[in-house]
């Protein structure tokens, strides 16, 4: 289960499973609340809690049960806006299958760095209780792009290799690989 902190907004932009899916908002701390988000496409829900865990579930023989992987990407700024994508995967299967069950992208919502356009003015942090709004209709963004995919292998798992080695006698910054040296500013 994944930790967050601050308001959020979770919005579920990619299903594609046997079993139903969703994303469940747990608020930490007193007055905690469970937030369920169905696995519809553009259902979004705005989290505003000091604290609070996600959790990505899928729906078999009449359990919600935790799906098996969820990958997060690392926070981008788009358009001004922090976002993470969440790529979950239900139930691993023997013949490989789809990665991407349930892909839930979050936005930051009234984060500090979009506070800090009033600089020069202090403002007081006002105090927060857990609340959500939601909307089952379409969200005003609806692609995550392609900056917010992992990288894939082809054995279909998440790509998290070692650094490749330096060619013999190559300068730093060169590889070796099946076409020759190649030069790279990547410390990778």
């Amino acid at each position: 289960m994944a930790w967050y902190e601050g308001p959020c907004r979770i919005t579920v932009v990619h299903v594609d499973a046997d079993f139903p899916q969703r994303a469940v908002v747990a608020v930490t701390g007193a007055g905690g609340a469970r937030i369920e988000i169905p696995g519809t496409v553009g259902t979004f829900r705005n989290i505003d809690a000091p604290s609070w865990h996600l959790e990505v579930e899928h729906h078999y023989e009449g359990v919600w049960r935790p799906n098996v992987r969820a990958i997060r990407s690392r926070w981008e700024t788009v358009d001004g806006i922090r976002t993470q994508t969440v790529v979950s995967k239900d139930v691993d299967w023997a013949h490989g299958g789809d990665e991407r069950n349930l892909v839930l992208r979050l936005e930051r919502i009234g984060e500090p760095a979009e506070r800090s356009r009033e600089a020069g003015r202090a403002v007081a942090a006002p105090s927060r209780a857990a609340t959500q709004s939601s909307s089952t209709g379409p969200a005003h963004r609806t692609s995550a792009g392609p900056a917010h995919s992992p990288t894939w292998s082809s054995s279909g798992g998440a790509t998290f290799a070692a650094p490749p080695a330096a060619a013999p006698g190559a300068a730093p910054g060169r590889t070796a690989s099946s076409h020759g040296a190649t030069t790279s500013s990547s410390p990778w």
